[in-house]
């Protein structure tokens, strides 16, 4: 999940060095542009808002882990050509696509005194947490795992066995990019089921356990403001040789990785106003920073500044409340679909985001090799944009205490109906849209009130959901969906949210299905679809046959259009800035795979 400032999921979000760093020819030497007058070489990234933690067992989102992701590299990278990138571990597949054999490096060293990272270590965490009773840690990536069988079978190996084949297993995102924990530090809180304690372990929230794993160690984090990492000396990429790494790799980008990370200094500042945050990117304070789609012109011809548009798989959303905190007759599918057939959608992509965004009518791309438009219905985009339409629709599925009174909409209290929308703050170009939004579906009658808050609170409190019945809930798929839509809630009320962005995962589609049963990890609306998906899912990992995989996925993407579970709403591309000294970022799909790379130019 990310917001407006999205960096593709960090997992293949890596960059492919351009040219390679020379030995001793590291960024921090002097000659190089980007230094400061103390002679540190920092790099500066802004977004809008700071995490609420640092705890990796229940991290879903992009802000969280991309600050992560400089102290842990996780277990392996997907390059823009699909190819794996071994980082802690390699993965085999053993030749049915049922069963992968992970191979960890032998010189990957926690820190605070938890010795070597082991095959134990993973299975542990696989079990009792990501597999543990009742998701007691409340594992965002529970839903990934269950079913599949884990084991150790050497110190450094462990096998992972599937329910069934699944050839796209190793692209998708369960072990992809998947981080771990000692066993050590999580045994204390198995053994008792304490979620609350393990979440505010300093250790975690410290991240005191990183070790060499990653090429920088956390020196502090300011919450609301700052998150300041320092190069890792030890960082156990640095000591690799050139046989260790993938033939795919050139010789150029092994010298790289065996001299990364190039700053002495990476820091993620939160700045919560986009006038701001802009001007200290112009100004050079911050180097690297999101151009929202109506700033592009801002930057044109600045010398000092490259401005680079990345495709983008991420989809932005207007998620409909159907949990018990939501108005309930947005559980109603007609009711949903006449919001969205009111709602204009190429006018918030050509006008709010100036082109830079295309309209979006089910889960994926139109560029997907996997979308089908003959399966898709269309909501709010030419003929389907028809608010007169919209209203009619409304009347014939609201509740019977439902109606029209003069072109307002009149609840059971005699009232306008009046609906609550949360949208993340920080972003001009969410806030113009959720204002539009606000006064598409005034002219069916409907009044739109605002809650605009960060996007760390968006999630904390509208997102995540609580069990609200008596007894255990009868299943939970961790933080973001704690059981069924009736008796669970989040803390703040929510009728329609904004400005949350979801990857469509076009490489792998079977693995949207973390959005779109009823028992999803990231279902945090609370949909429950009529069709059975989960089978379509199923056909479509387990069947080698081309053709029916694509027709399940069209069953799939057509039912998820027509269902309108959310508003699809646009599909944006990811334009980042970044200070012309920078080099390394290139125009291309899952590019920053090798990121840790990145350096200044030379003078």
């Amino acid at each position: 999940m990310g917001q407006e400032y999205s960096h593709e999921t960090v997992t293949v979000t890596r960059r492919r060095i351009l040219q390679g760093v020379a030995t001793a020819g590291l960024a921090g030497a002097a000659g190089c542009l980007g230094g400061d007058d103390d002679g540190t070489v920092r790099y500066t990234v802004a977004d809008s808002t700071d995490p609420e933690s640092m705890n990796v067992i229940q991290v879903a989102d992009d802000n969280t882990n991309a600050r992560l992701r400089l102290t842990m590299d996780g277990a392996y990278a997907i390059t823009p050509e699909l190819n794996l990138f071994p980082l802690w571990l390699d993965l085999e597949d053993s030749g049915d696509a049922t069963v992968f054999v992970a191979t960890l490096r032998d010189n990957l060293e926690w820190g605070a005194g938890y010795g070597q990272m082991t095959a134990e270590d993973w299975v542990y965490m696989i079990q009792e947490v990501h597999q543990g009773p009742d998701n007691w840690a409340l594992s965002a990536a529970a839903g990934n795992w269950d079913g599949i069988r884990v084991e150790a079978t050497g110190t450094l190996e462990f096998q992972i066995e599937l329910e069934e084949p699944n050839a796209d297993w190793p692209m998708e995102p369960t072990l992809w990019g998947a981080y771990c924990l000692p066993k050590g530090l999580l045994e204390p809180y198995v053994d008792d089921r304490d979620g609350d304690g393990l979440d505010q372990d300093e250790e975690i929230q410290e991240l005191a356990y990183t070790g060499n794993l990653g090429p920088y160690t956390l020196e502090r984090w300011e919450r609301g403001s700052e998150f300041v990492a320092t190069r890792n000396d030890s960082y156990y990429m640095r000591e690799l040789d050139a046989e260790e790494f993938p033939s795919f790799v050139t010789d150029e980008q092994i010298d790289a990785w065996q001299q990364s990370p190039n700053f002495d200094e990476f820091s993620w500042r939160s700045i919560d106003e986009q006038s701001t945050r802009l001007t200290a990117f112009e100004q050079g304070e911050v180097t690297e920073t999101t151009v929202p789609s109506n700033r592009v012109e801002r930057f044109e011809g600045n010398p000092d500044i490259d401005v680079t548009e990345v495709p983008f798989p991420y989809l932005r959303i207007l998620a409909y409340n159907q949990r018990m905190n939501g108005w309930a007759e947005l559980r109603t599918k007609g009711v949903r679909q006449a919001l969205s057939m009111a709602i204009d959608k190429t006018e918030i992509a050509e006008a709010i985001h100036r082109g830079y965004a295309e309209t979006a009518q089910t889960f994926q791309p139109a560029w997907s090799e996997w979308y089908d438009a003959a399966a898709v219905t269309e909501f709010g985009e030419g003929d389907s944009y028809d608010p007169a339409t919209a209203r009619t629709l409304l009347e014939d599925n609201l509740s019977a205490d439902y109606g029209y009174d003069d072109g307002t909409l009149v609840g059971p209290d005699g009232e306008q109906v009046t609906l609550t929308m949360a949208y993340a703050r920080g972003s001009e170009t969410v806030k113009t849209t959720a204002e539009f939004i606000g006064d598409e579906l005034a002219s069916i009658g409907i009044d739109v009130e605002f809650d605009d808050v960060t996007f760390d609170r968006l999630l904390q409190q509208y997102v995540r959901n609580e069990w609200q019945g008596d007894d255990d809930p009868p299943w939970s798929s961790g933080p973001n969906n704690a059981g069924p839509r009736e008796n669970t809630r989040s803390e703040m009320d929510w009728d329609l949210m904004y400005g949350n962005s979801f990857n469509t995962y076009p490489r792998t589609p079977a693995a949207i299905d973390a959005f779109w049963t009823e028992r999803a990890s990231a279902n945090y609306f609370g949909y429950v679809p009529d069709a059975d998906l989960a089978s379509r899912f199923h056909t479509v990992r387990t069947s080698t046959d081309r053709s029916k995989r694509a027709d399940a996925m069209a069953d799939i993407f057509g039912i998820l259009s027509e269902d309108q579970p959310v508003n699809f709403v646009v599909m944006t591309d990811n334009i980042v800035g970044y200070q012309h000294t920078v080099e390394g970022p290139e125009a291309v799909f899952g590019q920053e795979w090798d990121r840790h790379t990145w350096k200044f130019k030379k003078a």
